[in-house]
């Protein structure tokens, strides 16, 4: 097709543009042949995308990349992070069932000691609350269920172990599992709520005006209450606050010429795929990215600050450019940007009419 391309520019310009139609033309008909064979047979499917189609195999290549980021930090016990996080959550699960099993977690209670063993020992004495949380669960879950067990005792014994030689500070409140106190309303009503979606709309028109970094981490902090499935929160915020560094970055992606050049402040949502063993959870991290993003931006909006939220094109050439302008590891995927700052009370934003209740839901 790129001979025919470069023949057709030779042409006048009335017979060069009805050949590159029926080059177009032609590259839909294969594509649309191909696809049917790809939707009937998943063989096929894979064929086309290995050999026809190239569009997925960055995400691929990142999903590999992750798994073997995610073997590499379980054997070093340094950066246990993502691993320690999910099992102590699965642990607060079975805490919490009703009715509650005598003896759980067996499958991976062994485990679950193990990286906290080695995430207190690359810790080297220093508490944080990450493991205060896993120490105050554990202490929980053992004194629960059954330590003779011979599935249990060998973690039991193990933790012991690291208590005698760690013991955690004194804390006023303990991280396990509790009741939540729901003796009054919420401390937002629905109205309030309502009125705060309504007035968080995408600002594209700032002030020339420093965006306060303890206000973002103030955002930031909200963001990290978003839900996350097994609390692994697989995502970074990568934070660029200089106007010059904001407006390179938010050129990047499509969608944002006429405006990238005066925001103050840009936030790039970027996934760690090194979260996950398994090809099952490579799409997690953009549910979980973007569940911060919208507490982020919300946030924001409380704050006197306005965004906008920036889709990411997931193809070349923007691909290469944000992964060398971010310097991603191989298994970093951008979600997300978001732009933000003081918004320009003459700015406008759209009106933008949003779809019906009844339009985006059934019942049963």
């Amino acid at each position: 097709m790129s001979a025919l391309r470069r023949i057709a520019r030779l042409l006048p310009s009335r017979q060069r543009e009805m050949v590159r139609s029926r080059i177009r033309g032609t590259q839909r008909s294969v594509r649309d042949f191909l696809l049917r064979r790809a939707v009937a047979n998943r063989f096929a499917a894979a064929a086309y995308y290995a050999f026809a189609n190239h569009e997925l195999l960055r995400e691929s290549r990142a999903v590999a990349a992750g798994q073997l980021r995610y073997a590499a930090d379980h054997k070093s016990g340094a950066s246990s992070y993502f691993l320690l996080r999910r099992n102590i959550h699965r642990l607060e699960k079975g805490l919490i069932m009703r009715p509650r099993r005598p003896v759980f977690a067996t499958d991976f209670i062994d485990e679950t000691v193990a990286t906290f063993d080695r995430a207190m020992t690359a810790a080297a004495g220093e508490w944080n609350s990450e493991l205060v949380w896993a120490d105050d669960v554990l202490t929980d879950y053992f004194a629960v269920v059954d330590t003779a067990d011979p599935k249990v005792a060998g973690a039991y014994a193990r933790f012991v172990a690291v208590e005698k030689a760690m013991r955690a500070p004194a804390m006023e409140a303990r991280s396990v599992p509790y009741a939540r106190d729901l003796s009054g309303p919420a401390p937002v009503a629905f109205d309030a709520f309502m009125a705060l979606t309504r007035r968080r709309r995408s600002v594209r028109w700032y002030l020339d005006r420093p965006v306060p970094r303890d206000l973002v981490d103030r955002a930031l902090a909200a963001a990290g209450q978003a839900p996350s499935a097994c609390n692994r929160q697989p995502f970074m915020f990568r934070i660029f606050d200089d106007p010059a560094r904001a407006a390179e970055v938010a050129a990047i992606p499509m969608g944002t010429r006429g405006f990238s050049q005066q925001l103050p402040a840009v936030a790039v949502v970027v996934g760690q795929l090194r979260a996950y063993p398994y090809e099952r959870d490579r799409h997690v991290i953009y549910i979980d990215g973007s569940l911060a993003a919208m507490s982020f931006m919300l946030a924001l909006e409380t704050l006197g600050l306005s965004s906008v939220p920036i889709n990411w094109p997931d193809q070349e050439p923007h691909e290469s450019r944000m992964r060398a302008a971010l310097n991603l590891a191989e298994d970093e995927r951008v979600v997300m940007l978001i732009g933000f700052g003081w918004p320009d009370p003459d700015g406008q934003v759209p009106y933008s009419t949003k779809r019906p209740v009844p339009e985006m839901r059934t019942y049963g």
